[in-house]
């Protein structure tokens, strides 16, 4: 519309070209300031060089219009813009790792089975090795300049950056904790482990928390790939903590407080989503010096 303000103060645009004009100058009132100094510099260049006035004057008299002029009202966002801000990102996320999430998890649920049918209690060791890695590298590549497809477009739009950031950790951690309670569901469908559905849950499901908070501050501070590099390398402590180091009585009770659905496990994965979420508003992971991408 702002192209056509020049063409109307000239005069050079068709009757139908005009009301259309006029109808928009009567709800807008930033095209009824910038409308004004066209028709000053119109009226000038009409009255030609000998007649046009001052330019202090007539900038003077621009703004004075344009501090007179109706306050444009505040737009407020619409009623559908949560649901179309999560369909956008939804469509953001990328197939092949929503495909390679459930292919993992399956796998999982057929070990669980095979190893539930001759061990007890197996099948939610299992499961409480699978879910965690498999939400924390979804989480892993829900954010940043290296994992995001339209990273350049959400840095150019008004909103929040930390909005975004919750929206996706959300979508991703939603769908991991979906997968995980399918899988949780079949393996107690087949009777794989005898504490049932709820015992299955509640081996995997504050180990799970906790490792995609953990990650999701590394994505946002350092980059995805430290954080899928760390999530490996602190979920092969836990693994060792109960094998290679089982004889280490006070570290194997360590690991179990840690790695465990409890209150303390909930608080921790809680404040650490804050503290992503805070960091997030901060611009790019640090040793990116403010640049989109590496060069």
């Amino acid at each position: 519309m702002k192209e056509r303000l020049a063409e109307y103060a000239a005069g050079t645009l068709t009757a139908a070209e005009r009301t259309h004009v006029e109808d928009h100058l009567a709800v807008c009132a930033d095209c009824r300031a910038d409308l004004a100094g066209w028709v000053g510099l119109a009226s000038a260049a009409r009255a030609g060089t000998a007649g046009a006035p001052p330019a202090d004057d007539l900038v003077y008299r621009v703004m004075v219009r344009s501090a007179l002029a109706e306050p444009q009202p505040i737009a407020r966002r619409p009623r559908w813009f949560t649901f179309a801000l999560v369909r956008a990102e939804a469509r953001l996320l990328r197939p092949s790792v929503l495909v390679a999430s459930a292919l993992v998890m399956a796998l999982g649920v057929v070990l669980a089975a095979i190893q539930g049918a001759t061990a007890d209690g197996w099948a939610g060791e299992i499961l409480a090795l699978v879910a965690p890695l498999v939400a924390a590298a979804g989480i892993s590549g829900a954010y940043g300049p290296q994992r995001d497809p339209a990273f350049e477009v959400v840095a150019a739009t008004p909103t929040s950056p930390r909005l975004i950031l919750l929206v996706r950790i959300t979508l991703v951690f939603g769908y991991d904790l979906l997968l995980a309670l399918a899988a949780s569901g079949a393996v107690a469908l087949v009777g794989a482990d005898a504490g049932g559905l709820w015992a299955l849950v509640v081996a995997w499901l504050g180990p799970m928390a906790l490792l995609s908070a953990l990650c999701l501050v590394l994505v946002v501070w350092v980059g995805p790939d430290v954080a899928i590099g760390a999530a490996l390398a602190l979920w092969a402590l836990r693994v060792l903590a109960g094998s290679a180091f089982a004889d280490v009585t006070a570290l194997v009770e360590v690991s179990r407080l840690v790695w465990a659905t409890n209150a303390g496990t909930a608080a921790v994965a809680a404040a650490l989503a804050l503290v992503a979420v805070i960091l997030a508003g901060r611009g790019e992971p640090v040793r990116r010096s403010g640049a989109t991408h590496l060069l």
